[in-house]
């Protein structure tokens, strides 16, 4: 296997096979079903015993433990296991945290997605590892705006609007959605484990695409505005779900073993990692769910949607990241109150996996300094290069003259 594809396939850490980083082996997982406080609170334990005592939220909704060793890596699968977490089987499809549950939602998308997993996972060995398929039933919390190689959400009429590589190529019956999904991952599997959907699209043009897939045309489309999972949700049972953000996508397991105490004392029945880097406990009364956002807060998580650091995205940095040339997260803490309303990326280096679409404002980690990049991402031509040791002040001077 060549350099490239071994780093592509890396790239994608799970429970049974960690990625090496900065701080050790990092280790991912999805649950299938949300988390009991039993279960996250084992969790938080297990990254406390195994790892070096963090664990992560996404912008995905996925859940990581850092700092593990070789020797910790088997326990920990055996530690998930032992607490009845269940993994996704078949092809992974993403669906929104609180999918079936939320009354303001078009359709429910578990069904479609579990159709979609089962009929794909024949298909899994020979995809690239990052292929992606998104289910958006709409409602309250959506994932429009997350990255993916296949989307399905709401269209006109009761219809399933596809969309490929984020651009909206047609309409299709709800009983045909999964079939047309399946078909276009048999197209990219028919490529090799390399292929993705931008390329796909490049070579054959979305107009041939949706024909041979026999999608109707998707009319003009309007983008609603991109969720927010902090704060408070209703649910179709009455209660009501509060989610609390995780400062740059971290906790600390001591802190996360409070908030489960909290939770729970609470009332919440169960806790769900959220798209967003966010944690929702869901079947609380009003009066609970403002005392646990009251302790939440206390304990360092993020509980006001107007917080800034919502807009704020850091990878893990230095010196959790081997590839990093900058400590992340206490830049991104001192300039986040700078911010007047766009989005701040701080990147360790180029590849930017916290934040891969365009910021309003990005620090970028060079082999040179740091780059400072104007609406664009990691990867852009930066405005100025300057000093990691005069970092903080010339990105405060840079704001002064070009407020962002």
């Amino acid at each position: 296997m060549s350099d490239v594809a071994r780093l592509r396939r890396g790239a994608c850490p799970s429970l049974p096979r960690p990625m090496r980083t900065g701080d050790g082996l990092l280790a991912r997982l999805q649950p299938r079903a949300p988390l009991t406080l039993d279960q996250l609170g084992g969790l938080a334990r297990l990254a406390r015993e195994l790892g070096n005592g963090i664990l992560e939220v996404t912008a995905r909704g996925k859940l990581q433990l850092r700092g593990l060793s070789e020797a910790s890596a088997g326990p920990l699968a055996e530690g998930v296991g032992a607490l009845g977490i269940e993994m996704p089987e078949g092809f992974p499809v993403e669906v929104n945290a609180l999918a079936g549950r939320d009354p303001a939602e078009v359709f429910d998308p578990r069904p479609l997605a579990q159709a979609i997993a089962q009929a794909a996972a024949g298909l899994v060995p020979r995809l690239a590892p990052k292929v992606s398929v998104v289910v958006d039933g709409g409602g309250t919390l959506r994932l429009g705006e997350l990255k993916a190689d296949i989307g399905v959400s709401a269209g006109e009429a009761g219809t399933r609007l596809i969309a490929l590589a984020g651009r909206p190529v047609g309409l299709a019956a709800p009983e045909q959605a999964a079939a047309v999904v399946v078909a276009l991952l048999e197209r990219l599997a028919a490529r090799g484990n390399a292929a993705r959907m931008p390329e796909l699209l490049a070579q054959e043009g979305a107009e041939a695409l949706a024909a041979s897939l026999d999608l109707a045309p998707a009319g003009a489309i309007s983008r609603p505005a991109p969720s927010e999972p902090v704060g408070l949700h209703a649910l179709k049972d009455g209660t009501l779900a509060l989610g609390v953000g995780l400062a740059f996508g971290q906790v600390a397991a001591a802190a996360l073993e409070d908030f489960v105490r909290a939770a729970r004392a609470a009332g919440a029945r169960r806790v769900e990692p959220a798209a967003g880097r966010a944690l929702l406990a869901t079947g609380l009364t009003r009066a609970a769910a403002e005392r646990l956002r009251a302790q939440a807060g206390a304990l360092g998580f993020i509980t006001d949607p107007a917080d800034p650091r919502c807009r704020v995205f850091a990878c893990a940095g230095q010196p959790a990241c081997a590839s990093a040339r900058l400590e992340t997260h206490a830049l991104a803490s001192t300039l986040a109150p700078l911010m007047r309303g766009g989005e701040l990326h701080v990147s360790g280096c180029v590849k930017g996996c916290a934040h891969p679409a365009p910021a309003a404002l990005t620090i970028v980690g060079l082999d040179e300094g740091a780059g400072l990049v104007v609406e664009g991402t990691p990867r852009d031509v930066p405005a100025r290069i300057v000093p990691v040791a005069g970092l903080p002040g010339a990105v405060r001077e840079f704001l002064k003259k070009d407020p962002i």
